[in-house]
C-alpha cells in the first residue's frame, strides 16, 4: 500500500497490520502521533491499551525505544510472542 502520510508504515506488511487489527489501522495513528512528538533511542514509552502490540512493534523498530506494553484485552504471552516474531526480544 502505498500512502505518502504514513512513510515509515509502508515498510510493514499490509496482511499483518490487519490480522493484528483491533479496530483503526493503529500503526497510522502510531506513526500520525509521533508527527507531533519527540522520540529518540533509548526513550521508554508506555503503550497503554497496547490491543496486540503491533504499535509498540512500530515504535521500537523505527525510533529504538523501550516499550512497555499493557492491555487488558490481549493476553501477555500473546504479545509476547508477536514481539518475539518481530525479532524484539531483547
Amino acid at each position: 500500500m502505498n500512502n505518502s502520510l504514513y512513510p515509515r508504515s509502508q515498510k510493514y506488511d499490509i496482511d499483518w497490520m490487519v490480522q493484528n487489527s483491533m479496530g483503526p489501522n493503529v500503526i497510522w495513528l502510531t506513526e500520525a502521533l509521533t508527527g507531533v512528538m519527540t522520540l529518540e533511542p533509548g526513550m521508554r514509552v508506555l503503550d497503554m491499551g497496547c490491543a496486540k502490540a503491533i504499535s509498540s512493534i512500530f515504535l521500537a523498530k523505527e525510533f529504538g525505544v523501550e516499550v512497555w506494553a499493557a492491555d487488558l484485552c490481549v493476553k501477555p504471552t500473546e504479545n509476547w510472542e508477536r514481539i518475539r516474531g518481530a525479532g524484539l526480544d531483547g
